[in-house]
């Protein structure tokens, strides 16, 4: 399996995460645009792990400064992501629920260039 399919499956087990925090903080009141990133940025920790050792096949040798560019290149895609659901919410009329898978969606190719290029290094 290539290294887009592997990003893909990962990226799947972390879009799942990410819409059950995002439905659980919404649905407990909390604003969409902060309940977007902060269920991403938990997400993109645990997708850290999962890119690191099944994606790119990385061992433990510079964990913590790709660990810290990852953060990085994760709070910039959430910030697209709630970018783009502010536009799917606010001038398109969708949920937020529906608007955030979206918004996932649509910031994926993205975020697997930035990931691989800069992140990581390959």
């Amino acid at each position: 399996m290539g290294q887009p399919a592997k990003f893909l499956v990962v990226g799947t087990g972390g879009y799942v995460v990410n819409l059950l925090l995002f439905y659980f903080l919404y649905d407990a009141g909390l604003k969409y645009q902060i309940v977007s990133v902060v269920s991403y940025l938990i997400a993109n920790v645990l997708m850290y792990f999962g890119n690191r050792y099944y994606t790119f096949q990385l061992g433990n040798k510079g964990f913590w400064s790709a660990f810290i560019r990852y953060l990085l290149v994760g709070m910039l895609v959430a910030g697209l992501t709630v970018s783009v659901l502010v536009v799917l919410v606010d001038v398109g009329g969708l949920h937020p629920m529906l608007g955030q898978g979206v918004a996932l969606l649509v910031v994926a190719p993205l975020a697997f260039i930035l990931f691989k290029r800069w992140t990581f290094r390959l």
